[in-house]
């Protein structure tokens, strides 16, 4: 299996911090230390794509994750300025309908529910704040959840069910749910040595991987009413994993991390996955996030602190 670059986009001026495709797949969102947001277009040319939207004037500060709604007509980002923003398709233009606030410092991730209906912030105060959306751009905090003992660095939904997982410079995953009308932990998962930088699901939500400083990616399955780790993928980074993504349409996993590359796992038996290939110098310093496009699984897009935004062949 191969990884060719497919194209390149710039226009960011600072480090480029998380890459998020539209359902569509024909929309690539990416965010920045320039304080910018930028709608990326595919062109009749597959090969080629172009900015279409620059959204801007929404933050003070760096916008460090971004995510769609699963309509596509919402983009939420999240900011050091404490801040998150919600951006809504109108007659053909982007404009930022709302800004959340309430966290105390730094904001690391912005996930939005399956329904559309929540989203799920993080941050460096140690705290996931759910919201809900109570009418057209309009948001209500409906739960404050503490637990962590440090920043916590991702939230993210399950694609099915109604609860979430987040990870942490803790070390730990916890996963949340709603019961008696609040929300709260109710499991944890604690073994990774370092810090847990990212977790994704698996389209069908019985598995989960994870990364970490501690240089691992870790496969966790559903069984019972637990998550069990069933595979440690290590020895192919040498520097902290910062991202996951696992495929929409095949059973691929990408990682990226500081040591300037992208490895591509699949699993070629039950429960057991193994390296297809390893891109190296694929920027020139850490790559910083990784995404899968949801209807062309063969292609992935990522991002680093060089300011760029690459799309790669996976073949």
């Amino acid at each position: 299996m191969n990884c060719d670059l497919l194209s390149t986009l710039t226009g960011h001026k600072d480090r480029v911090w998380s890459v998020k495709w539209r359902h569509c797949g024909k929309i690539l969102a990416s965010c920045s230390s320039d304080k910018d947001i930028r709608l990326w277009k595919q062109l009749q040319n597959k090969d080629d794509w172009a900015c279409e939207f620059v959204l801007s004037e929404g933050h003070q500060r760096t916008i460090r994750n971004i995510d769609w709604s699963a309509d596509g007509d919402y983009l939420a980002a999240c900011s050091f300025d404490a801040t998150t923003s919600i951006w809504e398709n109108k007659s053909g233009k982007w404009e930022c309908s709302t800004n959340l606030e309430g966290h105390e410092n730094e904001i690391k991730c912005v996930s939005w529910s399956p329904s559309g209906k929540l989203l799920a912030t993080c941050g460096r105060d140690k705290t996931v704040w759910i919201w809900e959306k109570t009418e057209e751009s309009e948001f209500e905090c409906v739960s404050v959840i503490t637990g962590h003992s440090q920043d916590v660095k991702r939230v993210k939904w399950h694609p099915k069910e109604p609860f979430m997982v987040s990870c942490s410079y803790d070390n730990t995953i916890r996963f949340i749910k709603e019961t008696n009308d609040d929300w709260s932990y109710y499991l944890t998962l604690d073994s990774h040595e370092s810090t847990v930088w990212a977790v994704d699901f698996n389209k069908s939500g019985d598995r989960l991987v994870s990364c970490s400083d501690d240089k691992t990616v870790r496969i966790w399955k559903a069984q019972d009413d637990r998550w069990t780790c069933i595979s440690t993928l290590s020895g192919y980074h040498n520097r902290p994993i910062y991202d996951v993504s696992w495929s929409l349409n095949d059973n691929l996993i990408a990682s990226s991390a500081g040591d300037n590359s992208i490895v591509i796992y699949r699993e070629t038996q039950p429960d057991f996955f193994e390296v297809v290939t390893r891109k190296e110098k694929t920027h020139t310093c850490d790559v910083n996030s990784i995404s899968w496009n949801p209807v062309e699984s063969n292609l992935l897009a990522s991002c680093g602190d060089d300011g760029i935004v690459k799309i790669w062949n996976i073949k």
